[in-house]
């Protein structure tokens, strides 16, 4: 107990040791309980673990990580007993020394974790392929260890798309997606990812053929364009999109209806409800996004950012303008008459009318505020983007600004 205080003072680790530490990772176990238990940094458990899986056991010799010490001897008592086969059906490395025997059912286990950095499964394959071990090996064990007749089932596998689907099936399916989804409008496009989600596989062009998607709407032809629509934001919070609309509540009559938008990840940044229009409502939708998404509200606090809106009165009011100077925000007027330039807030407002403020009553201001942080949530949690990879606004922050969720979840 006292040698194996002292190497954990003195970061030294057997690599014996280090498996140990690895598998328990691989297998879905907390990182930060891990961290704790070994005495040693979540970013030193990460090292090993990446070490393990490029080079198995041997890559854990190496040092990665920290020293590690001469190997022990109960490591050769192990790996001898594992090369002569000893112990319940499992699967063995042999070549990199045998360093641990595994169950079928431990193996399976660990292809079913999900890999802390990339937050997807890691496979049979993958597990197989770092313990060295063939999947027709893992497989005769499976049959093994559940017994006679299991040769006659497959083993668990990833899920495989459905065989040919008859038309009548397909509108069947299309219609019980459209019916289960929160939106209305979703084109043919989202219904085939949607479709692709559940193993059935398709072609776009026979979704879109079933005539089930939201009706097109057809533009008046203009004239020369002082913008063509595109705009490339690599990052989250490099330019965020503005703009209102109005609708009408059974008590309190007109209200105004002030929206903020990503135009990177196309996430709702904020969103506001007021019975007047003007320039200090305007404001609101950015202070909330200001505020969830650099961490306060102070002067400069959002140096880099751009805010894309049109030139109405409340957008381009001196109050308006002092205020993003303040925070270090750069406005951004669109051109006139070029909603392009501001199409991925256009596109929300669509969305906001077509699923809720045109289908819905509202009897105060109040209960409509309310119904709108509602459908904010659901936007940005459910709504799907054709632009990334068919995920959701949410998502894509998640992945582009992974630090900041860590820190928001702290």
């Amino acid at each position: 107990m006292k040698d194996n205080h002292r190497l954990q003072e003195d970061g030294r680790f057997s690599a014996k040791r280090k498996t140990e530490a690895v598998l328990q990772l691989l297998r879905g176990e907390d990182l930060d309980l891990l961290s704790r238990e070994y005495k040693v940094t979540a970013g030193k458990l990460s090292q090993w673990r990446d070490a393990f899986l490029a080079g198995g056991q041997a890559g854990l010799q190496s040092g990665t990580g920290g020293r590690s010490r001469p190997a022990d001897p109960a490591d050769a008592g192990q790996s001898q007993r594992i090369d002569h086969g000893q112990g319940p059906t499992g699967t063995q490395n042999r070549k990199s020394g045998g360093w641990a025997l595994f169950t079928s059912a431990a193996v399976e286990a660990m292809s079913a974790a999900y890999s802390i950095a990339t937050h997807k499964r890691y496979g049979l394959q993958r597990v197989c392929r770092v313990w060295q071990v063939p999947r027709s090996t893992w497989y005769a064990h499976w049959v093994e260890a559940h017994g006679e007749g299991a040769g006659d089932a497959s083993p668990p596998t990833k899920p495989r798309p459905l065989g040919p689907c008859s038309d009548a099936a397909l509108v069947d399916h299309i219609r019980r997606l459209l019916a289960a989804s929160p939106f209305q409008g979703e084109g043919y496009r989202k219904m085939w990812a949607k479709l692709r989600f559940e193993g059935i596989r398709t072609s776009r062009e026979r979704v879109r053929e079933h005539d089930l998607q939201a009706p097109q709407r057809v533009g008046h032809p203009h004239g020369p364009k002082a913008h063509d629509g595109t705009i490339i934001t690599e990052t989250p919070d490099e330019m965020w999109g503005t703009d209102a609309t109005t609708t009408l509540t059974l008590e309190e009559g007109q209200a105004y209806v002030f929206i903020g938008v990503d135009h990177c990840t196309f996430e709702c940044t904020g969103i506001h409800a007021s019975k007047k229009g003007d320039r200090f409502e305007a404001l609101e939708p950015i202070h909330q996004g200001v505020r969830q998404h650099f961490g306060g509200y102070d002067k400069k606090i959002a140096e880099g950012l751009k805010i894309r809106h049109d030139h109405g009165p409340a957008y381009m009011a001196d109050d308006f303008q002092d205020e993003l100077k303040f925070l270090g925000i750069e406005s951004s007027p669109s051109f006139v008459r070029e909603p392009e330039g501001n199409g991925c807030s256009e596109r929300f407002i669509r969305l906001l009318k077509e699923n809720l403020l045109w289908v819905k009553t509202f009897a105060t201001i109040e209960e409509l505020r309310l119904a709108l942080i509602d459908f904010k949530h659901v936007y940005n949690e459910q709504w799907i983007l054709q632009r990334h990879g068919y995920k959701t606004p949410a998502q894509v922050r998640r992945e582009k600004r992974p630090i900041q969720y860590v820190e928001a979840a702290g």
